[in-house]
C-alpha cells in the first residue's frame, strides 16, 4: 500500500472511530456527548504516512471555553495563527527538530530557531498528537482523572493510536496512562529493577518496533535547552539500545 493510500484509509477510519466515540455510551461518569469533545491525531496524513520516522506525542488534555463547540487540535495546529506564548507548541517544534535529525552517533545540536512560532508551520505536518481525555478537559487536572480516562476509553484509544501507527511516542508525563491504552507494560512502576533509570523503552506496534520515550509534559519550567537535552539524549540511547 502506498502512503497516499495509507493516509486515505486513516482519514475514513479516523473519522469513523471519532464519530463513534463521541456518540459512546456515558461511562464511569464519562459523557462525551454531553462534553466539548476535541479530535486529533495525525496533522497531515500525505506527509506523516511518507516518513521514517513518526513522532506521536501522547498527552494529557485538551481545554476549552465552556460553551464552545466540539473542534479538532489538527485544525488548530494547521492555521497560519501566531502560537502566542503557548510554551507547548514551542517545545514540541524544537523537539521535533531534534528527534528527526539526531541519530545513534550524535545529537543535533539545539538553537532557538523561530520555526514553531507560527501554527501552519512545517514542522508541525511531520507530526501527530494525541491527547488521553478527549472531552471535559481543564487546564490542570490531577493524573487519576486522565488515567480514569485512559481505562475507559483504552479501546477507543487504542484504536487510534493503531490507526496513526507511530514509530516513537513521546509521553508528556503520560507513560503511566500508555501502560493503560496498550494492555502491557512498558514502564513497570511496580518493579523499578526491571527498568534502567533510562526515560526509553523499547516496545512494538502492527509489527515494527516503537520507541516510548517517558518524559516530562512540553509546558514544564524547566529551560528550553534542559528540555531540549534531556529528551534527546534519552532517544540518542534508545537508538543505540535498538540497534
Amino acid at each position: 500500500m502506498t502512503s497516499t493510500e495509507k493516509a486515505a484509509r486513516y482519514c475514513q477510519q479516523s473519522e469513523a472511530l471519532f464519530e463513534r466515540w463521541k456518540q459512546k455510551e456515558p461511562c464511569g461518569g464519562i459523557n462525551h456527548r454531553e462534553q466539548i469533545f476535541v479530535r486529533d491525531g495525525v496533522v497531515c496524513p500525505d506527509i506523516w504516512f511518507s516518513q521514517q520516522i513518526r513522532p506521536l506525542y501522547l498527552l494529557k488534555e485538551a481545554y476549552s471555553d465552556p460553551g464552545d463547540p466540539d473542534w479538532s487540535l489538527v485544525s488548530y495546529l494547521l492555521a497560519e495563527e501566531s502560537v502566542g506564548k503557548h510554551t507547548t507548541w514551542k517545545r514540541i517544534s524544537e523537539w521535533t527538530q531534534g528527534l528527526f535529525h539526531t541519530t545513534a552517533t550524535s545529537v543535533f545540536p539545539y538553537s532557538k530557531v523561530e520555526k514553531g512560532t507560527k501554527r501552519g508551520d512545517p514542522i508541525y505536518h511531520q507530526i501527530a498528537v494525541m491527547n488521553v481525555r478527549k472531552s471535559g478537559g481543564k487546564k490542570n487536572s490531577k493524573m487519576n482523572a486522565i488515567r480514569h480516562y485512559a481505562e475507559t476509553d483504552q479501546k477507543e484509544l487504542l484504536e487510534q493510536i493503531t490507526l496513526i501507527d507511530p514509530t516513537m511516542i513521546v509521553c508528556g508525563y503520560t507513560i503511566s496512562c500508555l501502560n493503560i491504552i496498550l494492555g502491557k507494560t512498558v514502564k513497570d512502576y511496580a518493579r523499578p529493577e526491571t527498568f534502567s533509570a533510562d526515560l526509553f523503552f523499547l516496545s512494538e506496534l502492527n509489527g515494527h518496533p516503537l520507541i516510548a520515550l517517558d518524559y516530562w509534559h512540553p509546558s514544564n519550567q524547566f529551560p528550553d535547552m534542559m528540555n531540549y537535552y534531556g529528551l534527546m539524549g534519552s532517544y540518542q540511547q534508545a537508538l543505540q539500545a535498538a540497534q
